[in-house]
């Protein structure tokens, strides 16, 4: 999986830049490595370095690792996980581990900035307190909140809850499983951390349930790092707001209640400097890397869908102050496009490009030389188009080309070098006489074939810069019927001016005319 081929150019502005690069500070006793954090690489102050949710640390996980390996990143990236607790290593020294969307939200501006952070992980919306401080999000995937119980030890929970359960559970309306269709058992309450997105997500539903007054915790009310399958696992009576992309990365520790769910978007929060900042744009924005098609299957990895980008109806990339509503997900076919560049004749290039996807796709093909377009909206047949370049220098050519998707289809390019071949040098033959007689008349006709080998086109017989006469070619050959000529020797000359494949060529003769 290669990082969108775009980011190059995106980035490119930033490379010009003078970055001190640090290495990572002491490692300090506390510090601790979590599944979910990257490793391998060495951050520096230039890279993009993220904390902050549980719900997608191991989307951004999967990220950073493909946008590391991709060859086309001109910086490192690296998130650490909410999970794990102690400290995470940054470049310039080591932080206590922010643990969810909050906390690592928190790194971007105040008291608690940190410059290293340069993007916060998050499953919530920023709060109006955020907004004023100017951090902005970006939508990139959907997920859905639905509630989880024990699927290792058996749950005393019904099957199925409805939103009216689920809030009678967290008033404490409800206290046994038994009151719900499901075997008895003191029901178990969990909540996600203060700071957590997916703990103010859920009350924020709950509240919406509750004629829009709050609920408030109470004493059964347990809290827990959000998405930890830990606590849940081991106790039948538990129940739990929990991911469903995260719940189907527990190995089946824990069991997704049917009936109630909400949607969602996830968030990579950044702060309003660094809005138009190429690095942020090129990773995060709506051409960035994160939402390219090419990235689908790491977020699908994770549990997520990829949202669409606003060309087709998203808001991927978007930043935006206020949490979306439109979680339209990204349909589009990814597209494969290989080109092949030959050199049929001289001074001649045939280019095909032929394109494939998981569906049959629609669109045209331009074709390029450096930034110079030559054949442009060329149609497909059966999923190629050709394009044929004539009058090109000999010698080698680099080509490139560029399909250009009909809706639903993702754009894809290739390249190849061709050794252009020179053009076939005209072999110039002629059948004149070299020596006439002139009898009674003054003057005398003199006929002859002019042959030029598999060549078409026009050929001219001179005398000096005179044209004496003009004859088509026809499978290479030319009847000639010169001007009548007096006693005398005539230098004449053939001059032949080429076609798609001979190059231009002259032939010298002599006719000499006697008594």
């Amino acid at each position: 999986m290669s990082v969108r081929r775009t980011l190059a150019a995106a980035v490119a502005t930033a490379l010009t830049a003078s970055a001190v690069a640090l290495s990572a500070g002491p490692a300090s006793a506390a510090v601790v490595v979590d599944p979910d954090d990257t490793t391998g690489v060495t951050l520096t102050t230039a890279d993009l370095i993220g904390v902050g949710s549980d719900t997608t640390q191991h989307a951004m996980k999967l990220f950073a690792d493909a946008w590391n390996a991709s060859g086309q990143a001109p910086v490192k990236m690296g998130t650490f996980a909410a999970t794990s607790g102690g400290e995470i290593n940054l470049p310039s020294g080591a932080i206590t581990r922010p643990k969810n969307s909050g906390e690592g939200r928190a790194k971007l501006y105040g008291a608690g900035n940190n410059t290293d952070v340069d993007f916060a992980r998050s499953s919530g919306a920023i709060s109006p307190d955020e907004a004023n401080q100017g951090l902005q999000m970006f939508p990139f995937a959907l997920d859905t909140l639905v509630m989880a119980v024990s699927n290792s030890t058996a749950s005393h929970a019904p099957a199925s809850l409805t939103l009216d359960q689920v809030l009678g559970i967290y008033k404490g309306t409800y206290t046994n499983w038994s009151q719900l269709g499901g075997t008895s058992g003191a029901i178990i309450p969990m909540i996600p951390n203060d700071g957590s997105g997916t703990r103010s997500f859920f009350l924020d539903q709950l509240k919406t349930a509750n004629g829009g007054v709050a609920v408030t915790p109470i004493g059964t009310w347990v809290t827990v790092q959000e998405h930890d399958p830990a606590p849940i696992m081991g106790e039948a009576n538990a129940i739990a707001p929990f991911s469903k992309g995260r719940a189907s990365l527990t190995n089946g520790q824990v069991r997704v209640e049917q009936g109630w769910s909400k949607d969602r978007a996830m968030y990579t929060v950044v702060r309003g400097a660094d809005l138009a900042n190429p690095l942020i744009q090129g990773a995060f924005g709506e051409d960035g890397a994160l939402c390219s098609t090419a990235v689908r299957p790491v977020l699908a990895a994770a549990g997520f869908e990829q949202l669409a980008t606003p060309d087709h109806g998203g808001v991927c990339g978007s930043a935006t102050q206020t949490a979306t509503t439109n979680f339209a997900t990204n349909k589009q076919v990814v597209t494969t496009t290989k080109l092949t560049a030959t050199s049929p004749a001289g001074k001649t290039a045939k280019l095909v490009a032929a394109v494939s996807g998981s569906t049959a796709p629609a669109g045209t093909f331009d074709f390029y030389e450096g930034a110079t377009k030559v054949k442009a909206s060329v149609p497909l047949v059966s999923s190629s188009a050709t394009a044929t370049l004539t009058g090109v220098s000999a010698g080698a050519h680099t080509y490139r080309a560029v399909f250009v998707p009909a809706s639903g289809f993702d754009p894809s390019e290739a390249t190849a070098t061709v050794t252009v071949k020179a053009l076939t040098p005209a072999s110039i033959s002629e059948s004149f006489p070299a020596k006439v007689k002139l009898k009674k008349a003054k003057s005398v006709t003199v006929k002859g074939v002019v042959t030029v080998k598999g060549a078409t086109g026009k050929v001219t017989v001179k005398k000096g810069k005179k044209t004496l006469k003009s004859a088509s070619l026809k499978s290479g050959k030319a009847s000639v019927k010169l001007p009548k000529l007096k006693k005398g020797t005539y230098k004449l000359t053939i001059a032949y001016a080429g076609d798609a494949t001979h190059a231009a060529g002259t032939k010298s003769f002599t006719v000499k005319v006697v008594k």
